[in-house]
């Protein structure tokens, strides 16, 4: 780490303690989480906080604390294999996350636990400091989905989340017979 990289690390966890202070949500930042966001920004601290603050946001909105995939019926969802991270990376070295949509039953699943099975997998993937430089590409496989596997509300959610770590690229593949 260069000396300028070390000093907005430092910077970041002030920063983001001091709004800690402020919030209802006691958060401490550690240096883990201070590269995730910084490289995410190209090191830019007030570029880094606002993403860490909208995420944290996020995550309070959507209930994405604590989440425990021992405890059902988040593990029957992380058995599903609906969303993985695949052993493989890209050419550039992001990782590459995997939704399936046509493993995905709206009426069988709330939002809530698909987004904390999604969570609880990203939050994994992002402690690698390969994933954290280089990125992630999140595909959303819809070939052969059927219009009950789809749903719009939850598209939009993980999205929304997505915006939040801003660590790589989305791919979106369709079945044809779909369009």
């Amino acid at each position: 780490m260069s000396n300028t990289e070390n000093d907005a690390i430092k910077q970041f966890i002030d920063l983001v303690n001091q709004l800690s202070s402020c919030s209802s949500i006691r958060r401490n930042a550690s240096q883990s989480t201070a590269l995730k966001f910084l490289y995410a920004r190209k090191f830019d601290v007030p570029r880094a906080v606002s993403l860490y603050e909208q995420h944290e946001q996020t995550r309070q909105r959507e209930q994405l604390y604590n989440i425990d995939p021992s405890r059902e019926p988040l593990k029957s969802e992380l058995l599903t294999g609906k969303f993985t991270i695949l052993p493989a990376r890209d050419s550039s070295g992001a990782a590459i996350a995997l939704f399936t949509a046509s493993k995905h039953s709206p009426l069988s699943v709330s939002h809530a636990t698909t987004l904390q099975g999604i969570v609880y997998q990203l939050d994994a993937a992002l402690q690698s400091s390969e994933t954290q430089k280089a990125g992630l590409v999140f595909i959303y496989d819809m070939c052969g989905s059927k219009y009950s596997n789809f749903d719009y509300d939850l598209s939009q959610k993980i999205l929304n989340l997505l915006k939040t770590l801003d660590f790589g690229g989305f791919v979106w593949f369709f079945d044809e017979g779909l369009l």
